[in-house]
């Protein structure tokens, strides 16, 4: 049986073959399945990326609906990341509540490029990382400056 507080995205096609001639059982496990999603941790050092996992996941169980999608995100964010969009929590926008939540959240905790290229600069380390992954991080790192391959690795015989 459904517990209630599971969210059920009405868009879904699992829900809109509720309406055809489905067993109950069947209808069951195909609610089942929706309101069984667990996203992803919030990934603090990388927003992005994680918003990009759960759009993957929202894309894998037919979830369109904004107002899903965002009840399903504001309920996953670390309590200092919804600190940070308190604003689009206490007053849910009306239209695309899910991409001005996601918006909202990388713009405003995600590392800003000066603060990337200084990390770049004063902290990347080797560490227990493969060169590899080292120089893949340091080009994250560089972001929207678009360093030479050969300055990064530079860079990396440096360290």
């Amino acid at each position: 049986m459904n517990s209630p507080g599971k969210l059920i995205d009405i868009d879904s096609p699992l829900i809109n073959s509720l309406n055809s001639s489905q067993s109950e059982d069947n209808a069951l496990t195909s609610i089942n399945a929706i309101s069984d999603l667990r996203l992803p941790t919030y990934g603090v050092n990388n927003p992005r990326i994680w918003f990009a996992q759960i759009d993957a996941l929202f894309m894998a169980r037919g979830i369109r609906s904004q107002a899903t999608k965002y009840a399903y995100v504001v309920g996953a964010l670390p309590i200092e990341i919804a600190a940070e969009v308190g604003d689009l929590i206490d007053h849910v926008p009306e239209a695309e509540p899910y991409d001005k939540i996601k918006i909202a959240v990388i713009q405003r905790t995600s590392v800003s490029d000066e603060r990337r290229v200084h990390q770049l600069l004063t902290s990347c380390e080797l560490g227990d990382k493969r060169p590899s992954q080292l120089l893949r991080h340091m080009k994250h790192l560089a972001g929207s400056y678009k360093l030479d391959d050969a300055l990064l690795k530079q860079m990396w015989f440096q360290r």
